[in-house]
């Protein structure tokens, strides 16, 4: 049996990633780029309001082959970045709705304001991508159901 091994690299004072290099088959339905890996799966420990940790794990192993996902936004600038080009490429009224999902609770009655956005390119140029807002709906107890903030 072969050890596990792990190399970290801090590419910023804020980031650092931890590799695990133990092989493992590939059993998604995912498919690289020839020239490029695709993500499949991300496990975020987010640090809550009350200071517990929740764990999400993001699966992009889907029948849809991950390849609509486009980005993920965490913070203030991230969401400020994705609204100004929102702005530029399909208009005001669409850049403040995102502005809005990130600075609102989605509902009165939830816990907190959304931790991410998770944005999906169009299916065509005549649609719009698809934005959620995600992890600040509901305190978990039920597998929840996102719309697109768009």
């Amino acid at each position: 049996m072969s050890a596990i091994r792990n190399e970290e690299n801090r590419i910023a004072k804020d980031i650092n990633l931890v590799y695990d290099f133990t092989n493992k088959p590939n059993r998604t339905n995912l498919v690289a780029q020839p020239d490029r890996a695709v993500v499949a799966k991300l496990r975020a420990d987010l640090v809550l309001p009350e200071n517990n940790i929740l764990t999400v794990d993001i699966d992009f192993n889907t029948t849809s082959g991950y390849h609509d996902n486009t980005m993920m936004v965490m913070d203030d600038f991230g969401v400020e970045i994705v609204a100004t080009a929102f702005e530029v490429k399909y208009g005001k009224e669409h850049a403040e709705k995102i502005r809005q999902a990130w600075a609102n609770k989605q509902h009165e009655d939830d816990p907190r304001k959304p931790t991410y956005l998770l944005v999906q390119k169009p299916s065509s140029e005549n649609e719009l991508p698809k934005v959620y807002a995600a992890c600040g709906t509901r305190r978990h107890q039920d597998a929840p159901h996102f719309d697109s903030i768009l």
